[in-house]
C-alpha cells in the first residue's frame, strides 16, 4: 500500500471501517438492530429460516427439526470507547478473565500536515474483567490505554507460565501482553512489541496452537495493505517467518489450520479466500473466489478434523473441508454481514455468529448450516463475540452504542 493510500483506509475507519461495511459497495445490509421491536430480539427460529425478522417461516419443516435454543442477558456494560472484540481467556485455571477491546477516533485531534492531509489519532482501551460467577453487575479489574484495537486472540496454552493475549493495532502493532499474578490480583503487562510493517493497520489476529501446545507458538497478523505477515515467540522476542501479499485490498481476516499449523487462511476485501502453507514462500495452495463479498472470517474447528467456517459481507456463512476447498461443502444465509464465527467450546455443531448489522446468531453446523437463534438487543453493529469455555456463556460488544453483554446460551 502506498503511503497516500493509508489516507483512504483512515477514512473508512472513521465512518464504517472497524464496522465492517465493504469499501467498494460489494454489499447492502440491513439495520435490524434499531427497529424498536424489542420482543423480536431475541428468538429461536426454524432451522433453514435465516432469520426471524421479516422471513417466511412457514418453510414446511417439522417441528422435530426445530433446536430449542435460549438467549438470556444477564448484564451489560458501557465501554465509552467503540468496542470491536471480546475474547475469554481459554487457560484452565483462567477462564474467568476476560477482555475487551475498543477503537475510537479521536476528533478532537485536528492537527494537520497542510490542508489535505487531516491528521487524527486513533485511540483505544483494553478492559479485563474477571468473572468467577455471571451478575446483572459487572465493572473491569484493569484499563491499559493504547493505539485502536481491531482485534484479540488469547493463546490456548501458556507461555513462560504464564497465559498470553495477543492485540493488533491501528497503527500496524503486534502486542503480547501477559496475564500476572500481582499479590493476588490479576493483571495484564505488556510483554512483547513490534510492528508489522510501516503505514498499515493490522486487522487481525491468530495463533497457531488452539489445538497443540509449542514453546514457541506462531501468530499469523492481517494488514490493511492486503499482506499477511506469520511471526514465532522465540524466547523474548517476534521473530519474522515470512510475509505473503495475499490480498489487492484490506487482508481482512487471517487465521490457522489447528490441525496443522503450517497451514493458515486468508481473506480479503476482494472477496477472494486463500490458503497458504508457510514451507512454500509467496504462492498461495488455493484460490477461491466463491464469496459475493470481502471475506471477514475464518475459522478452524478445534475438535472436528476438516472443518472449516468462512464468513463474508455477502451474509453467507459457508462450511468447507479442508481436503479440498475448491466449493463449500454448504452454506447459508445469516441476513447480516459476518465479522466473526466462533465454534462452541462444548458442542461441536454449535457456532457463535456477529453478523455486523443482523445482530448475533446461533448457528448449528453440520452437513448443513442452520440459524436455531438470533440475539439483536445490541443497538449498534454487532463485531466482538465470544464464548466462555467452562459455561454456556457469551459475550458480545457492539460498535457505536459502545456496549459489552454477557449472555447466557441455553440448548
Amino acid at each position: 500500500m502506498e503511503a497516500m493510500d493509508i489516507q483512504a483506509v483512515e477514512s473508512k475507519l472513521s465512518d464504517v471501517t472497524v464496522t465492517a461495511i465493504p469499501m467498494s459497495g460489494k454489499s447492502t445490509h440491513k439495520d435490524l438492530s434499531i427497529s424498536g421491536n424489542s420482543h423480536a430480539t431475541i428468538s429461536t427460529v426454524p432451522a433453514s429460516s435465516p432469520s426471524s425478522v421479516g422471513k417466511d417461516k412457514d418453510n414446511g419443516m417439522s417441528n422435530a427439526c426445530l433446536m430449542a435454543v435460549s438467549w438470556n442477558n444477564k448484564c451489560k456494560w458501557e465501554t465509552g470507547y467503540s468496542a470491536d472484540s471480546v475474547e475469554w481467556c481459554p487457560v484452565e485455571q483462567y477462564r474467568h478473565a476476560l477482555v475487551c477491546g475498543t477503537y475510537q477516533l479521536d476528533k478532537s485531534d485536528q492537527e494537520t500536515k497542510d490542508a489535505d492531509q487531516p491528521k487524527q489519532k486513533r485511540l483505544g482501551r483494553i478492559y479485563l474483567f474477571l468473572l468467577h460467577e455471571i451478575t446483572t453487575e459487572i465493572s473491569p479489574i484493569q484499563t491499559i490505554d493504547t493505539a485502536g484495537v481491531l482485534d484479540m486472540k488469547w493463546c490456548h496454552h501458556t507461555i513462560q507460565e504464564h497465559p498470553v493475549l495477543a492485540v493488533v493495532t491501528s497503527e500496524g502493532f503486534i502486542q503480547l501482553y501477559q496475564l500476572l499474578d500481582d499479590s493476588g490480583t490479576l493483571k495484564l503487562e505488556l510483554w512483547l512489541e513490534d510492528a508489522i510493517g510501516g503505514n498499515v493497520l493490522a486487522l487481525s489476529v491468530d495463533w497457531s496452537t488452539n489445538k497443540t501446545s509449542n514453546d514457541q507458538p506462531c501468530l499469523v497478523v492481517s494488514d490493511s495493505s492486503g499482506g499477511v505477515t506469520v511471526m514465532r515467540v522465540v524466547a523474548t522476542t517476534l521473530e519474522k517467518i515470512g510475509f505473503w501479499q495475499s490480498h489487492s485490498f484490506e487482508a481482512w481476516i487471517a487465521a490457522f489450520n489447528y490441525w496443522n499449523p503450517n497451514v493458515f487462511y486468508s481473506g480479503g476485501d476482494d472477496c477472494i479466500f486463500k490458503s497458504y502453507d508457510v514451507r512454500v514462500p509467496d504462492v498461495p495452495a488455493t484460490t477461491d473466489r466463491s464469496h459475493g463479498a470481502g471475506v471477514t472470517a475464518i475459522r478452524s474447528h478445534v475438535t472436528v478434523e476438516h472443518q472449516l467456517l468462512t464468513g463474508s459481507y455477502d451474509e453467507k456463512v459457508r462450511l468447507w473441508d479442508t481436503r479440498s476447498l475448491k466449493r463449500c461443502v454448504t452454506e447459508t444465509d445469516v441476513n447480516g454481514g459476518v465479522w466473526r464465527l466462533k465454534w462452541s467450546p462444548s458442542n461441536s455443531d454449535v457456532v457463535l455468529a456477529a453478523c455486523m448489522y443482523g445482530g448475533f446468531r446461533i448457528l448449528r453446523a453440520e452437513d448443513t448450516i442452520e440459524v436455531v437463534c438470533e440475539y439483536l438487543e445490541h443497538e449498534s453493529i454487532a463485531y466482538g463475540a465470544d464464548w466462555k469455555f467452562d459455561a454456556p456463556i457469551v459475550a458480545t460488544c457492539s460498535f457505536y452504542d459502545c456496549f459489552m453483554h454477557i449472555g447466557e446460551i441455553v440448548l
